[in-house]
């Protein structure tokens, strides 16, 4: 207790703010670059990850469950089905496609998560906007806040498994993108996912010079990103 992260912070590093106002956490004065020594190399009595790329946060407009005064049934219908995609709606465990972490991009919309464009699952949903996700700013969730009527916050999660490859993971507002490894715009690769444990240290020993580790449900995530 009282001994730093060997890992550093989360990706972002940087306390949570709201969407459309994300800033990448930098590494310290003195150490390693963006991307930190060679893959599985760190410096003697240091052994670590530099700090990961920023949590993408963002703060979405209060979404109605419904149409007030409405005339047209069409019009009933557009608002139920709305409300049915939109993260309102959403619990732990459901996936979203964001494809842009600022309050002019689109809001996010629940999807299957099997589907490729589904890029965040929900870990956790907390009941008020001010709350905090399980871990503090120490873990590694991006999230997106709701205020107002209806107040909400979502702690997500990159909805990726072993072997995929992202690009916008280091982007400090772009959602992330699946995409094959041999494609150039890719700077993110999950070299190892567990699942039921949060902890950095499983990432010792793999290619990865980035690590994530989710509270709820307990995952960690090493990526490797491009040098």
């Amino acid at each position: 207790m009282g001994q730093p992260d060997p890992y550093g912070p989360p990706p972002g590093g940087q306390p949570q703010q709201q969407f459309g106002q994300q800033q990448y956490g930098t590494p310290p004065q003195g150490q390693p670059g963006q991307y930190g020594p060679p893959p599985g190399q760190f410096p003697p009595g240091q052994p670590g990850f530099p700090p990961a790329p920023p949590k993408k946060s963002k703060t979405g407009a209060f979404i109605k469950a419904g149409v007030l005064a409405v005339v047209v049934i069409a019009a009933v219908v557009i608002g139920i089905v709305s409300f049915s995609n939109s993260p309102a709606s959403s619990n732990a465990g459901d996936c979203l496609t964001i494809t842009e972490f600022t309050q002019g991009g689109d809001d996010p919309a629940k999807a299957d998560c099997n589907d490729p464009k589904a890029n965040v699952k929900i870990g956790e949903k907390l009941e008020s906007a001010s709350d905090e996700c399980t871990g503090g700013t120490e873990s590694g969730y991006d999230t997106y806040s709701v205020s107002g009527r209806s107040s909400y916050k979502l702690c997500l999660m990159i909805n990726a498994k072993q072997g995929d490859c992202l690009a916008n993971f280091t982007s400090k507002t772009k959602g992330y993108q699946k995409v094959p490894c041999t494609d150039p715009t890719k700077d993110g690769e999950l070299v190892k996912v567990v699942e039921g444990q949060a902890d950095k240290n499983l990432c010792e020993g793999t290619e990865a010079n980035y690590a994530v580790a989710y509270p709820k449900p307990a995952t960690t995530m090493c990526v490797k990103g491009n040098a």
